[in-house]
């Protein structure tokens, strides 16, 4: 990251989750995350979108993306902030800004607007000084968090970028410069929302589980798990599938109504079926896209906060990602915005890379759905 003599706050503003993090002359010093308030209204784009048809809706929605932001900026401390940038999809940075996002939610699906004012953190209601900026979007459902994912990853040709969030939203470089985007709703059960005894992967949480139901936890085996994130999840379904105690539906061997992994801490079927959809739509988004292109991605990133812990291996044999040459860079979107805040002066060029990928539509490509049927089974 470019030496910038300030303090500076790279924000990624999530469907589910919050990070933010803290950079004192170009080094980070800080991080935090918390829930998305918003979630209250609903756990995807869509039902957020319909919430904010009217005046009242979308004040609720634009405050509780504030609040939250404002949570996270407190675990921070952002009195002696210089600038802050803020990276999420389209829909969140449109609510973020008070502005209607219905556009994006009917056909053709074009954004009110792909490039957001500069404009002083007290405007927003955020607790902080200095100016915020906010990423560039791609397109209605391909928002700011892939352009500054783009800019991080630099995508050689035939290389593909998948940032697996609450929504799945995938980059491919074709070669001779042409980029394709698209977006597949995941759900947010990679992030711990809707979970039974769900978490963002933070202290306490239990982060990956071994074939002999032992795991461990983020902080170290001293700490009381308080629940288990998305890579758990995708371990304990790897290691239910190679032992036999799950069946290729994802229902418990021989039957029961849950399992208790830890004091506390049960998974239930009901789990199991939101991760299946949730690594469903994942894998038929890159099967899809790939196929419609003609050309197999030869090397895959995988951004998100969620990938960041993801076991490759066990993502592979449960069918969420092909077999290949995989990658884990980290939450691109939140590196991309402290680099943002860091240097304001690239605004101009990041709206510029964000005019280069040409979007397509999953659900008008052949084969998507039924590529989403067959990822469901284990």
């Amino acid at each position: 990251m470019p030496i910038n003599h300030g303090i500076a706050i790279g924000i990624d503003l999530g469907t589910t989750t919050i990070a933010a993090v803290k950079v004192v002359n170009g080094i980070p010093v800080a991080e935090a995350s918390c829930f998305n308030r918003q979630n209250a209204f609903g756990d995807n784009v869509l039902t957020r979108i319909q919430k904010a048809g009217d005046t009242a809706g979308l004040d609720l929605l634009r405050r509780a993306a504030v609040d939250s932001i404002n949570d996270a900026l407190a675990q921070l401390g952002a009195e002696d902030v210089t600038s802050l940038a803020i990276a999420g999809n389209t829909v969140m940075s449109c609510l973020l800004h008070g502005i209607d996002p219905t556009p994006i939610g009917t056909l053709p699906f074009t954004p009110p607007c792909r490039v957001f004012p500069t404009r002083p953190a007290r405007d927003l209601g955020l607790n902080a000084p200095g100016d915020v900026l906010t990423m560039p979007a791609i397109s209605g459902y391909v928002g700011g968090d892939l352009t500054a994912g783009l800019n991080e990853v630099k995508l050689g040709s035939d290389e593909m970028l998948v940032d697996i969030g609450t929504n799945c939203e995938i980059i491919f470089n074709l070669g001779d410069g042409r980029l394709v985007c698209t977006a597949a709703a995941a759900g947010p059960a990679f992030e711990g929302a809707g979970l039974s005894c769900g978490c963002r992967a933070n202290h306490g949480a239990i982060d990956h589980i071994a074939a002999d139901g032992t795991f461990t936890v983020i902080g170290g085996d001293d700490v009381q798990p308080h629940g288990l994130c998305g890579s758990a999840m995708v371990d304990f379904l790897a290691m239910g599938q190679a032992s036999g105690r799950l069946n290729q539906f994802g229902r418990f061997q021989p039957s029961a109504p849950s399992l208790t992994l830890a004091p506390g801490i049960v998974i239930t079927e009901k789990d199991i079926e939101q991760i299946l959809k949730a690594k469903a739509a994942v894998r038929a988004g890159i099967e899809t896209l790939a196929q419609h292109c003609g050309i197999a991605p030869r090397k895959i990133f995988l951004a998100g906060g969620f990938a960041q812990y993801l076991d490759l291996a066990n993502a592979i044999a449960i069918g969420m990602l092909p077999p290949g040459d995989h990658v884990l860079v980290g939450n691109t979107s939140l590196g991309g915005a402290a680099r943002l805040a860091a240097q304001p002066e690239s605004l101009p060029a990041l709206i510029e890379l964000s005019n280069q990928p040409r979007e397509l539509a999953l659900n008008t490509l052949e084969n998507f759905e039924n590529a989403y049927i067959d990822a469901l089974m284990l």
